[in-house]
């Protein structure tokens, strides 16, 4: 059996007895190889040298060149690793820096606030070294002819992961995610191949696959027959009657209700070209289709945009979910949109549930919110979900 390359991680503190009590933390990561810098200017010049590094863990507040600015070259670098990001200033700083970080192409992102928690650094830095597979760096998708040829020899499938009520302790819908079966690379995440099908026109080839094997799978057996399942839509597709026209005849051919489908859009979508995409979300919602605003948090929605748009459901980003147990302002936030919610009858989905006491705030003070985050379930193939219906743990308030 070939052995795992080493799992490279770049470690950016001034502080010397701060840096060496986190690169014993990082030690205790199997196979893992540590570089550190004590300021942005060396760690850069580390990065540099460093041929695929998995993952980057900066300060942000560095004498010379600071975690911010170290962000921003590492973006313009030809390979993106996962970023964890630490500091001892407000939340708000370190909130807005993660926004920067996703702004400047970041995609496996995690910060944590000062004075660093031993067991919460772990359970970070194992996680963001956990997903290289669906969070791989968006610059480094493969060539098209690869992806073309993959879809022809049907080595793309969906992975699920579970939505869970808590209050009803299992998952009550699932969100259906690309993967190429790659038979030399092994799984890979979208970030290798749905950027290439959307630029190239492309995309419908992939989701016409993963929309006939997700509704497949709700017919298939009794644990999935009560489940709903959630379907990611492109601003291409959601343009597009032809593929809309064979959604619906794929759900009626099955014997499905079209509640049991949730059409996932993003904020950006839903406000490009507006009285568009208004017309479209009111077809598909007269059919039955519940509509889920995806990323909700993240981009420029208004309250009107919400009254307006005939949605089923909200879906939380996890930046604002991300350590909500003790920032305030996401606290309140979440409060104000989750009451709007309420009002409007939407249901609200958060993601990102990655630590168990984010898990226990939100099942104290909003247990009507349902969740989905790596910490209750993972994606995982068609054939072990029925492992995973119900979550892998609860919240220590429950009774």
């Amino acid at each position: 059996m070939t052995s795992k390359p080493p799992r490279q991680i770049l470690l950016a503190e001034d502080s010397s007895s701060q840096r060496k009590l986190l690169k014993e933390l990082c030690q205790q990561i199997p196979n893992a190889v540590v570089h550190e810098a004590a300021d942005g200017s060396w760690a850069f010049q580390l990065s540099r040298q460093i041929p695929t590094l998995d993952l980057v863990i900066t300060d942000l507040n560095m004498p010379g060149m600071d975690g911010i600015e170290l962000v921003e070259h590492l973006s313009r670098q030809p390979h993106i690793p996962s970023l964890l990001l630490i500091s001892g200033h407000s939340p708000e700083l370190l909130a807005n820096s993660v926004r920067a970080a996703q702004e400047l192409g970041f995609t496996g992102i995690g910060h944590l606030a000062k004075p660093i928690d031993d067991n919460l650094f772990l359970t970070e830095i194992t996680r963001l070294l956990d997903l290289p597979q669906d969070i791989i760096d968006n610059k480094s998708s493969l060539p098209l002819i690869d992806i073309i040829t993959g879809l022809a020899h049907n080595q793309f499938c969906a992975f699920y992961q579970p939505i869970y009520d808590l209050r009803q302790g299992k998952a009550v819908q699932i969100e259906a995610l690309a993967r190429w079966r790659h038979p030399t690379m092994g799984i890979l995440g979208p970030n290798q191949f749905i950027g290439m099908l959307e630029h190239e026109g492309f995309i419908s080839l992939l989701t016409h696959r993963i929309v006939q094997t997700g509704l497949d799978l709700l017919i298939r057996g009794p644990d999935t027959q009560d489940l709903r399942l959630s379907i990611n839509l492109s601003r291409r597709l959601l343009d597009d009657r032809e593929f809309l026209d064979w959604l619906v005849e794929q759900v009626e051919s099955r014997g499905l209700a079209f509640d049991r489908i949730v059409l996932e859009i993003t904020e950006t979508m839903a406000f490009t070209n507006f009285g568009h995409t208004l017309a479209t979300l009111l077809r598909l919602r007269m059919r039955g289709f519940e509509l889920s605003l995806d990323d909700f948090g993240t981009g420029h929605t208004t309250l009107e945009h919400i009254k307006n748009l005939p949605l089923t459901e909200l879906k939380f980003d996890r930046i604002l979910i991300k350590d909500i147990h003790r920032d305030a302002r996401s606290q309140s936030i979440i409060a104000g949109m989750a009451n709007i919610a309420r009002e409007l009858g939407l249901r609200m989905v958060a993601e990102g549930i990655d630590n168990p006491q984010d898990l226990d705030f939100l099942c104290a003070h909003h247990p009507d919110i349902e969740l989905q985050g790596f910490l209750l379930c993972k994606p995982v193939p068609a054939e072990e979900l029925g492992r995973h219906l119900f979550p892998s743990c609860q919240s220590s308030r429950r009774a």
